[in-house]
């Protein structure tokens, strides 16, 4: 039976659920704060928009952490595989780096966000900006609106509300209180991919900020991966350090300490370096 279903949220997790449902033949609504839906995304274009990893499978699905196996049913319905075919049927044609992570072949967001939104238009997608939900009254939601308040009624709601990681793009975290207040017990937020502060030495600092470094291995509590990272002024920063970020993290707060292994050159021995040299 076709139901009424209201989304809060307008970033990729409401996007790809107001999809699903609306190809069901559900009658969807997304409701967003912003003034436009998918800002985060397109701010991830500006880096082109690492949409997924090419590595083994059977790997990829133990990034989770402690979410490993309740992740697991949802990530063998999209797989990485089955999110470049999504890619390419909106247009968007994508290739494998050499860290494994998968791009968009033109670099950035918009092209896919624009034909995504127009695909959710043909499904009969409504989509509601500068709706910010303030809570409910009984089963009724509730929004705050440049017309005022609006007061809606549907036959489920998902939440797809985001994190705390950039309040400019509506990544506010302000849902947190009204979902406590609901007696929702909520896992506090906490950083997850974020760059780090190092004790560099000022010579270092003044010499070597700004600069990337390419080709590398990092290892932590995390395991084994491979990409660049980006000497920021007094720290580290950039996609392989956000690999081992939750892992670094836990162990500052556990340890008060971290460590971070580096291998410059992987894959050659000392005696290619030897010789190299």
């Amino acid at each position: 039976m076709k139901k009424s279903l209201a989304i809060i949220g307008g970033g990729p997790a409401g996007l790809m659920a107001a999809e699903h449902l609306a190809g069901k033949g559900h009658r969807v609504t997304v409701y967003d704060a912003m003034p436009t839906v998918g800002r985060k995304f397109l701010l991830a274009g500006k880096s082109g928009l690492n949409i997924t990893h090419a590595e083994d499978y059977a790997r990829f699905v133990t990034r989770y952490g402690e979410a490993n196996d309740r992740l697991r049913p949802v990530l063998d319905l999209m797989t990485p595989e089955a999110i470049r075919v999504w890619a390419a049927d909106l247009g968007t044609e994508t290739f494998v780096g050499s860290s494994g992570r998968v791009f968009p072949k033109v670099m950035k967001a918009s092209p896919l966000l624009r034909a995504w939104l127009k695909w959710l238009e043909g499904l009969g997608v409504t989509i509601l900006t500068r709706h910010r939900w303030t809570g409910f009254d009984g089963d009724v939601l509730l929004f705050e609106t440049p017309d005022g308040q609006k007061r809606v009624t549907a036959d489920a709601t998902l939440l797809a509300l985001g994190g705390a990681s950039w309040p400019k793009l509506g990544s506010d975290a302000a849902w947190v209180p009204l979902l406590k207040a609901e007696g929702i017990e909520i896992t506090p937020l906490r950083p997850a991919n974020c760059g780090f502060d190092c004790d560099f030495s000022e010579h270092f600092d003044t010499r070597f900020s700004g600069q990337p470094v390419k080709s590398v291995k990092a290892t932590s509590a995390a395991g084994t991966t491979q990409g660049e990272f980006v000497i920021s002024k007094g720290g580290i920063e950039g996609s392989l350090i956000y690999a081992h970020s939750a892992a670094l993290r836990d162990a500052l707060d556990r340890d008060g300490h971290a460590a971070l292994s580096l291998d410059l050159t992987p894959g050659r021995t000392t005696e290619k370096l030897a010789v190299d040299l």
